[in-house]
């Protein structure tokens, strides 16, 4: 008899690399998903679900009221549980269901024969390597209220995540903070890049026609040549992933263009400081089809997430031969050869030295790197990932 499978997810929020993977992993086992929310207007469709989709609540707007909520609705609303063989924790609150599936004072407890995995994208961040990070954000009196809370979560993370048969990482980076903070051992299935997604919509300039420029782009069609001479940032708009700073190295480089394409918390904020930049274009979240062209049409991608955990968006454009200019750190390190498939700027960068990076990676060493990006995109390919998924799972 098939297995009935279960993926249990924190939220559908956002159109994250998370979310993106969920549907991915539920397409390749024929899973069902358990999710506290979905906003379909900031993430993706519900039908593109393979199977069923169990919403336990609606969104919780209040940041700290919106923790609680999730730990309440995973643990009181997930009786279902039982009805499945397999259950996959993707994310953190989620992992409130744990205590549910093992606890032998609930009625009725998951029996011995169900398998509990956890996919882990990283350990709460703000209860372990990014601790220090929020405390210093904190005023004097908030700082001890935080720390309670850090205990509060890390209690009910690393309680649940010992609950598991099985954990998997996203990365090498992942596997080194679960045994660094947990002193749990996990096998490492990288997310999956989607290679045919992902194309080069642009024939970049040969040496020899000496002609044209080599800071110049011939358009691709439906685009201006200035338009398709671009940088382009579709990271989350997240204070982690730093792209305030990038449009700060911008504002320095009037003469290069750059073209945000990601929505989140920060969106008011980078439209602000892209205001009175001509050479800056916020567009906000845009949707699958607009991003592809935008991916396959830039000259390269930045992404300077702070410690990432793995980093999805440098291998999605590499599927489509575009190099990334990156930070040394994190994740990125697992995803960007430098000078080969991108640029790492060092892990405690200044402004400068992201414009001394933009100005360095140019159309001629990006038309160099092609080739070489694509071949490091199909080593974190979509079918790699089934593949493994499908062999532990």
């Amino acid at each position: 008899m098939d297995k009935k499978i279960l993926i249990l997810h924190d939220r559908f929020k956002f159109r994250g690399g998370a979310e993106r993977l969920v549907l991915i992993m539920a397409q390749a086992l024929n899973a069902d998903i358990a999710t506290e929310y979905w906003n379909e207007e900031e993430s993706f469709a519900k039908k593109e679900a393979p199977a069923k989709v169990i919403i336990l609540g609606k969104q919780i707007k209040h940041v700290g009221l919106s923790y609680f909520f999730a730990q309440w609705r995973f643990f009181w609303r997930t009786k279902f549980i039982k009805d499945y063989d397999i259950i996959i924790f993707s994310g953190n609150n989620c992992l409130s269901a744990a205590w549910r599936a093992r606890s032998p004072l609930l009625v009725p407890p998951l029996g011995k024969g169900r398998k509990l995995i956890m996919y882990c994208h990283t350990p709460v961040r703000y209860a372990h390597d990014l601790k220090d990070y929020y405390l210093k954000q904190k005023r004097a009196w908030q700082k001890p209220l935080f720390l309670l809370f850090v205990c509060l979560a890390r209690l009910i993370y690393q309680w649940g995540i010992r609950k598991m048969d099985l954990v998997l990482a996203n990365s090498k980076n992942v596997q080194a903070r679960l045994k660094k903070y947990c002193n749990v051992e996990s096998i490492v299935v990288y997310p999956p890049i989607d290679t045919d997604k992902f194309q080069s919509k642009l024939s970049f300039p040969r040496k020899r026609e000496s002609q044209q420029k080599s800071h110049e782009i011939p358009a691709c069609a439906g685009m201006t040549e200035e338009r398709s001479n671009y940088y382009l940032s579709f990271g989350r708009l997240d204070p982690l992933k730093r792209v305030e700073d990038i449009l700060r190295a911008f504002h320095l480089m009037p003469g290069k263009k750059l073209v945000v394409a990601s929505g989140g918390p920060e969106l008011d904020k980078i439209k602000q400081l892209a205001a009175r930049h001509d050479n800056i274009e916020v567009l906000g979240f845009v949707d699958d089809k607009k991003l592809a062209e935008l991916v396959g049409s830039c000259l390269a991608n930045i992404y300077i997430p702070r410690q990432e955990d793995f980093g999805m968006t440098p291998l999605e454009a590499a599927a489509a031969g575009k190099p990334t200019i990156g930070v040394d750190d994190g994740g990125l390190r697992e995803t960007i050869i430098h000078g080969q498939t991108g640029y790492l700027i060092p892990k405690n960068y200044k402004i400068e030295d992201l414009a001394k990076a933009v100005q360095w990676l140019d159309a001629a060493k990006a038309a160099e790197m092609s080739a070489e990006c694509k071949r490091q995109a199909e080593g974190f390919s979509k079918e790699k990932f089934v593949e493994k998924v499908r062999s532990v799972v």
